[in-house]
């Protein structure tokens, strides 16, 4: 899919067609695999900021992750959202806090005020934003990790 719009741009399709193509695309839902998806939001949420991306610009290139234009995105669920979530959380209290397993210390509280700083600031290494973004019917949350 990712191909033929390429070709599309490449035979002349102006930049408010491919808004059109690209919002079209993401309000039927319809594509042959995740990683398609995951680019078309990507290059739809980047053109959004004001970004001249095309999907020649987006790829997957780890662990789901969405490289547009150089750098790289996270793009997940608000249900993929809390789950990562949870799991930095989890992995910070594990890895940075000492005797964290002791009686002494709650763990439900310290994730309790963690979350006030906000889900970009353990899912984004890169600046600490979350961005949200809604295609295909629902809302994507988006995370520069480099």
């Amino acid at each position: 899919m990712l191909n033929a719009l390429d070709t599309l741009i490449d035979n002349g399709l102006s930049d408010s067609m491919l808004d059109t193509v690209i919002d079209d695309l993401l309000e039927c839902g319809e594509f042959d695999d995740d990683d398609d998806k995951l680019c078309l939001i990507g290059c739809a949420w980047s053109r959004h900021e004001g970004n001249n991306t095309g999907p020649a610009d987006c790829s997957i290139c780890h662990g789901g992750v969405v490289k547009i234009g150089g750098n790289e995105y996270r793009i997940l669920t608000d249900d993929e959202r809390e789950t990562a979530f949870e799991d930095a959380l989890e992995n910070t209290l594990d890895e940075c806090v000492e005797g964290s397993d002791g009686p002494y210390f709650d763990r439900d509280g310290w994730k309790r005020d963690a979350r006030i700083d906000g889900a970009g600031h353990y899912l984004s290494g890169y600046d600490g934003e979350e961005n949200e973004f809604e295609a295909c019917g629902e809302y994507w949350f988006i995370y520069r990790v480099a």
